[in-house]
Parts: structure tokens; C-alpha cells; sequence
């Protein structure tokens, strides 16, 4: 089973995963590896890479932080599952690579996102005020 956060879908008209019951709506949900692939690869995220390596990495594939013990990164998908309190889907501010870089570091981050910005200082520096304006004024 897999936690994680989708965003809008056109394919709201599914009937839900007879091995599940998951039908794809926005939202934090609890679904079968199947239904989280949605035909797709699955890819290695990979944490505690050097700052070298995150400029020349594939765009949303590695993050310059520790991730937590795998038992903390679990209970905290299951906190934000049950609470509901990671947000709304954005995909610029807060997207499935930010729930997914929290859960794992304690630290929202979308590299995908942040690479539109820029991989330099100012780029980064864009990427969190932009973050902090928006979390202020949905909050």
C-alpha cells in the first residue's frame, strides 16, 4: 500500500480498484501500489545527495536532505493521511514530490518546482518566498 497525495484528475469516472476500493479524486489517500503506478514506472528517489549531484540529477529525483528512519516516514504519511492536514494540491506550491519530501525529510520541497526558479541561490531563495506567500495567504 502506498500514501500519497494526488492532485486533480481526469479520471474522476473510474470505478474504484476492485483490489483497493481507491477512486481517483484530489486528495491524501491510501491506495494499492497498482492504483499509485496507474500504469507507470516506479523510480528511486534518493536522499543525501551532494549539491553537485542535485544540479545535474533529473529534475525530481533526489533531495540534498537525510530522510528520516523508515518508521517515522510512515507514521507521518499516516498522521497527514488521518488528519488531512498537509493542504490542498497545488501543483506549483504543494504537489505529490513536496508530501512525499516531507514525509521523508520534515521538509516540504518540490525540486520539480523549484527547478522553474532557478538551481542557484536566487532560485532557491524564489522557490521559498513564493512557498511562504502562499502558505500564508491559504492558511
Amino acid at each position: 500500500m502506498v500514501i500519497h497525495l494526488m492532485g486533480p484528475s481526469k479520471t474522476y469516472n473510474l470505478r474504484p480498484c476492485e483490489r483497493c476500493g481507491f477512486k481517483p479524486q484530489a486528495g491524501i489517500f491510501k491506495t494499492c501500489l497498482d492504483c499509485f503506478l496507474n500504469g507507470h514506472s516506479l523510480y528511486r528517489y534518493e536522499y543525501d545527495v551532494s549539491y553537485l549531484k542535485l544540479v545535474f540529477k533529473r529534475s525530481g529525483s533526489c533531495s540534498i536532505w537525510d530522510c528520516r528512519p523508515a518508521n517515522q516516514v510512515v507514521e507521518t504519511a499516516y498522521r497527514l493521511l488521518e488528519d488531512k492536514s498537509f493542504g490542498s494540491y497545488n501543483f506549483f506550491l504543494s504537489n505529490c514530490e513536496d508530501f512525499a519530501v516531507y514525509c521523508k525529510t520534515g521538509k516540504a520541497m518540490s525540486n520539480q518546482t523549484a527547478g522553474l526558479f532557478g538551481f542557484n541561490l536566487v532560485g532557491a531563495v524564489g522557490y521559498h518566498a513564493t512557498k511562504e506567500i502562499y502558505e500564508a495567504v491559504t492558511n
